[in-house]
């Protein structure tokens, strides 16, 4: 199995900078859900660092099959490393002898920390062939992750926190305090909101800095064609785009699927399980993940993009999320209809309805439907929220720091 390490990258193309990062994420490169990850690190290869993405690590369970995704987790881990040809960002996924996740049997503390150093070597040997170790600037995006960015030994580490870990089913009792002392250790905490940064004050946490959430605008800038799913169907397509998670209000959902099934709801995702067989028997559309290059044409086509966060056993995980889908409905023309209770931009140029119940919800969609698709703002409304623009704040700080 430690075959799968051993193969060294090919150099990165010539003309780039002397400087490089490395991204560490949950997601790994190719997964179908594209986080802000995986977004961040092409625009920092698009500026010309020379840009690493290491994921979370495979272990025995991927290797028997176990896992949705195990199968191109397993295929990117024997390869050793590659380039993506499109943004030439080097991306691996690991193995771990001793795997670790926040499942409770994986995520206690002095078992990471064991399970981090029976990886260490293999991730150095992958970094050191890609040209990696040692990078100028690191950043992981969980704390289970810490042992990842330090096998890197970067100049400058970061931790950046999207989402509140402590608040997911399955978290451990102390997730909220180890989450907090890694932003401590941080060079940086990286955050997408105010809500997260004044909790981190709170804990601590010294060093914050706000990187708000955005777009890959360049996808979203041309008109795609239709899905033959929606050209086959003919009703008024309502839209959401995400994972079928604990954030979800399941239950609204499946009654509002059923109450208005004049309308061709789509979930794109990796919808699963007993929830999916629901929504399939509601009739609702359930075309799976879809590549994120693909994803204007199901967008662009829709009628109303939807964000049904629940308002009940959801709250203290999301009132610190600032959802991408929200940028990538509102570029792609669709008014939005989302629940209350995570943070929304306050500037998008596209309608945006936030509501208290689901009869609230279910009658802003009817609205929009029967008022048409609004006249789509110009792509240029979105410069603001595309990535290289959202980032002009971390180039910044890293800027003086890594000059000096």
């Amino acid at each position: 199995m430690h075959r799968f390490l051993s193969r060294e990258a090919k150099p990165f193309p010539p003309g780039k900078t002397d400087r490089t990062a490395l991204f560490i994420c949950t997601q790994h490169w190719f997964s179908s859900l594209q986080v802000g990850m995986h977004h961040i690190s092409r625009s920092f290869s698009k500026a010309g660092w020379r840009v690493g993405f290491l994921s979370a690590p495979i272990g025995v369970p991927h290797l028997l099959g176990a896992g949705g995704d195990a199968s191109e987790r397993c295929a990117s881990s024997r390869m050793g490393g590659s380039r993506d040809p499109d943004s030439a960002v080097w991306h691996f996924v690991p193995f771990a002898p001793l795997p670790w996740g926040v499942s409770p049997i994986f995520a206690r503390r002095s078992y990471v920390a064991l399970a981090w150093l029976s990886a260490r070597p293999g991730i150095r040997r992958a970094l050191r062939g890609a040209g990696l170790l040692q990078p100028d600037f690191a950043c992981a995006d969980h704390f289970l992750h810490e042992g990842l960015l330090k096998a890197a030994d970067p100049r400058i580490s970061a931790f950046r926190r999207a989402d509140n870990a402590a608040g997911f089913p399955g978290a451990l009792s102390d997730f909220s305090q180890r989450e907090a002392d890694f932003a401590r250790r941080s060079d940086l905490t990286i955050v997408t909101n105010c809500n997260s940064a004044q909790e981190l004050a709170e804990k601590g946490v010294p060093h914050t800095l706000l990187v708000e959430n955005g777009l890959l605008l360049d996808r979203f800038r041309t008109q795609r064609p239709s899905p033959t799913e929606y050209a086959s169907d003919g009703r008024p397509v309502i839209v959401f785009v995400g994972a079928a998670d604990a954030r979800l209000d399941h239950g609204a959902i499946l009654r509002a699927v059923s109450a208005r099934s004049h309308y061709l709801w789509t979930f794109i995702g990796p919808f699963e399980g007993e929830f999916a067989r629901r929504l399939q028997g509601a009739g609702a559309l359930l075309p799976g993940p879809i590549p994120h290059d693909r994803l204007a044409g199901y967008l662009q086509h829709a009628r109303v993009g939807i964000v049904p966060f629940s308002q009940t056993n959801a709250t203290n995980l999301i009132r610190q999320v600032s959802s991408l889908k929200v940028f990538e409905y509102a570029a792609s023309g669709l008014p939005i209809v989302g629940t209350r209770g995570c943070l929304y931009p306050n500037d998008l140029p596209v309608p945006l309805a936030i509501c208290d119940s689901e009869q609230q919800f279910i009658d802003a969609i009817d609205r929009f439907v029967v008022a048409g698709r609004p006249a789509p703002p110009s792509i240029d409304a979105f410069d603001r929220y595309d990535w290289p623009q959202r980032l002009r704040p971390l180039f910044d700080w890293l800027g003086p720091r890594l000059d000096g």
